[in-house]
């Protein structure tokens, strides 16, 4: 998503990063779009991503990825079954073309 991101700000989406650790200067240097911190995982478990358990992973979230219009509203969601599944940046930008034609 790093280096493609610009498949979806080109669509006029804003891009957010959740991450469980906390984010420092060299690691949102890195990023192209702001990486905010959720130490407590309360977005996670409120996004319903949290997994405690698995054996691959203990105590982060699902990748995941989350459409939300302008007024909030979450139109489109993607949560892998596992930590190899992430969404495509072109599936991604295609859904995100796909809402917004339907927004008219």
């Amino acid at each position: 998503m790093r280096s493609e991101h610009t498949k979806l700000t080109d669509q006029g989406a804003v891009l957010l990063g959740i991450v469980a650790q906390d984010v420092d200067d060299a690691v949102q240097r890195q990023a192209p779009f702001p990486l905010l911190s959720d130490g407590d995982r309360a977005v996670m478990q409120a996004y319903d991503v949290f997994n405690a358990l698995n054996w691959d992973a203990f105590r982060i979230a699902h990748p995941s990825a989350f459409l939300i219009d302008p007024e909030g509203v979450i139109r489109y969601t993607y949560v892998a079954a596992d930590q190899r599944d992430w969404p495509s940046t072109d599936l991604l930008a295609a859904e995100l073309a796909k809402l917004k034609s339907e927004a008219g």
